[in-house]
């Protein structure tokens, strides 16, 4: 799609360096999408807390028919597509490097499930092209420019994210910073104690309130199309392995306040239904996205 096609979105031609040419699969614009779009950014180093949080928040953004905007990148950007897929709703991945060679590969099957959702995957790179460090950064000015607003989630002192956070000030987008309960001060949130200390008030916590917060007041209207069919006993499990493709037992047993032998007869049962996969080492993954 060249600059100037009907469907280019507007924000990405007034940028100070507007890419001429995008690359994608899917369908990644509308001139009837009003939807608002949000970015959900953050390390790909990311703490368990980070990970759930982004998942949620995607969810949360779904729910309420806004898309989700990331660069399907491992850590948050993944677990916030993943969780935009989980109720089925169309989300927006930018890549660093070609459309034909989505990295990382673990990655593909998220990628797949968005094209299959109505969203896209998209790059300014041709595929097959060498593919640079500055490449990432650089696709973060279009994340940020597709967006109504830039949710960090966890970044430590540098990285991509505080670049998209500063992106988002230069460009007047609405930026704001997870303020996790405790851990503010350790490395892991060096970046949002950053950029907490310097604007008090981006800093959220609850994903629900900013979830409202963004779309304005927008109700719950989408259903969770990647619950449909499971009993509701075993939902509280379902999630957590799918916020994280992927859980061993016992840690599944202590985040549910379950006890193992119990957890293991859930777990055997969502196996029999075909919803997970028991793997070696205890793991158990999700068999649907």
């Amino acid at each position: 799609m060249a600059w100037d096609a009907p469907d280019f979105p507007q924000a990405w031609r007034e940028l100070p360096d507007p890419p001429l040419v995008v690359f994608g699969e899917g369908v990644p614009f509308s001139v009837e999408d009003s939807g608002c779009h949000t970015a959900i950014v953050g390390t790909r180093k990311c703490t368990d807390e980070a990970q759930r949080v982004a998942f949620e928040l995607g969810k949360a953004l779904a729910q309420r028919s806004a898309t989700v905007v990331s660069g399907l990148a491992r850590g948050v950007d993944a677990a916030a597509h993943r969780g935009a897929c989980y109720v089925g709703h169309r989300t927006l991945g930018i890549l660093g490097g070609g459309v034909g060679n989505v990295q990382p590969r673990s990655s593909v099957p998220i990628a797949t499930r968005m094209v299959e959702l109505g969203g896209a995957i998209l790059s300014e790179r041709v595929t097959g092209e060498p593919v640079h460090r500055w490449h990432f950064a650089a696709r973060n000015r279009l994340v940020v420019g597709l967006s109504d607003a830039v949710v960090v989630v966890q970044s430590p002192a540098k990285g991509g994210a505080l670049i998209s956070a500063q992106l988002a000030l230069d460009l007047g987008v609405t930026c704001w910073v997870y303020r996790p309960d405790k851990g503010l001060d350790t490395p892991p949130w060096a970046g949002n104690r950053k950029l907490l200390d310097e604007f008090p008030s981006m800093g959220w916590h609850s994903v629900e309130a900013l979830a409202e917060r963004i779309t304005k007041g927008h109700s719950i209207v989408n259903a969770v199309v990647a619950e449909s069919g499971l009993p509701s006993a075993f939902r509280s499990t379902w999630r957590h392995i799918m916020q994280t493709r992927g859980a061993q037992l016992d840690v599944l047993a202590m985040r549910t306040g379950t006890d193992a032998a119990s957890m293991q007869k859930q777990l055997h049962a969502m196996e029999l239904g075909g919803w997970v996969r028991r793997m070696p080492g205890g793991w158990y993954v999700p068999l649907k996205i």
